[in-house]
């Protein structure tokens, strides 16, 4: 009876153990997910009034440092790392945009800066391709990158959810530029995205970001100037 006992009391200790450890880890994930939403509102904040400077004041000039950005020559650019990034946490600086790209169908308002600006980076903002077109541009392609996944810089994460004909629209010096979704392509990720339109007579927004729930693959949204 006695060592009956005993085993009866190592088997209570060992399930007490392992609810303790259970109930831990559960408060480190919500600690882990509470930091990670606060990081997001606190960062919506800051961005609303960037947007709102922009809209007050069309000044173009980015006093930063001028910093070569990782990010290649168009038509063939480099896509944005994958959903691993998500714990990417890189300490924001001040800077000034110089306009934003606003997407209804999906909630997503977002302004970029500079092509030249050390900021115009990925791990920062949505960021503008080295070599791409600015909007005021003739027949160009204005063409941005962004994360995907569950982290607050994935500011592409939604971009799975539109259709064919969703609206995207652009502002830049005191200007919008209405664009009309026409054509969606996967491409495997290799380092470089090759971007094929099919109407060269008019101006373009592309979106680059990685697939949802494939690491292998990258996403590239097309627009049109309606």
């Amino acid at each position: 009876m006695q060592v009956l006992d005993k085993r009866k009391k190592t088997k209570n200790t060992k399930k007490s153990q392992l609810v303790l450890i259970g109930s831990f880890l559960v408060f480190i994930g919500v600690v882990c997910l509470s930091w990670n939403h606060l990081k997001y509102l606190r960062e919506q904040v800051f961005e609303s009034v960037r947007i709102r400077l922009i809209d007050d004041s069309f000044d173009t000039s980015d006093k930063e440092e001028v910093v070569t950005p990782n990010v290649e020559n168009i038509e063939s650019t480099p896509s944005g790392d994958n959903s691993s990034s998500s714990n990417v946490d890189v300490p924001k600086k001040n800077y000034n945009y110089i306009g934003y790209l606003e997407i209804p169908r999906i909630g997503l308002k977002r302004g970029f800066v500079d092509m030249n600006s050390k900021y115009n980076n990925v791990d920062y903002n949505v960021a503008i391709a080295q070599g791409s077109n600015y909007p005021d541009v003739s027949n160009g392609n204005f063409i941005l990158m962004a994360h995907s996944g569950d982290a607050y810089i994935s500011y592409f994460a939604y971009l799975y959810r539109l259709k064919l004909g969703n609206i995207a629209k652009v502002t830049y010096k005191g200007k919008e530029y209405k664009y009309k979704l026409v054509k969606v392509e996967e491409q495997p990720k290799t380092g470089v995205v090759a971007i094929h339109r099919d109407n060269y007579n008019t101006k373009a927004l592309t979106l680059i970001t990685c697939t949802k729930d494939n690491d292998t693959t990258q996403s590239i949204y097309i627009f049109e100037l309606v």
